[in-house]
């Protein structure tokens, strides 16, 4: 292979690789990413409102942090690391949208069912 073939063919995986590891909280069109609480007109993190980025979750009293995220269907896997006030331990958390509700699980323990925030706190 030339050598401008392959830059462009390392370019190519290297793009592609960043896409993938982003794609998966928002794949088939329903991200998840953004913010969820108990009741979607008490959207404050002291009334169980919790931010859901492409690579964290972060409610009131906790924080996680990943450094994977895959996605099946409507359930999303993180798996990375979850403290505050604690400190940080390894940590999976899942994910399920079943219509406009979202199930969390962290270490396998539930930690609620949430909706879609209806106004943003940004």
């Amino acid at each position: 292979m030339k050598p401008l073939a392959r830059r462009r063919a390392c370019f190519a995986t290297a793009t592609l690789a960043l896409f993938v590891s982003f794609a998966p909280a928002q794949a088939g069109g329903r991200t998840i990413v953004g913010e969820w609480a108990p009741d979607p007109r008490q959207c404050w993190p002291s009334q169980g409102a919790i931010t859901i980025g492409p690579l964290s979750v972060v409610g009131d009293e906790f924080r996680c942090d990943f450094k994977s995220v895959s996605r099946l269907g409507d359930v999303v896997t993180w798996r990375g690391a979850c403290g505050f006030p604690d400190p940080a331990r390894p940590g999976v958390v899942v994910a399920s949208l079943r219509g406009d509700t979202l199930a969390l699980r962290i270490n396998g323990g539930e930690n609620g069912s949430y909706r879609r925030c209806r106004v943003s706190r940004s």
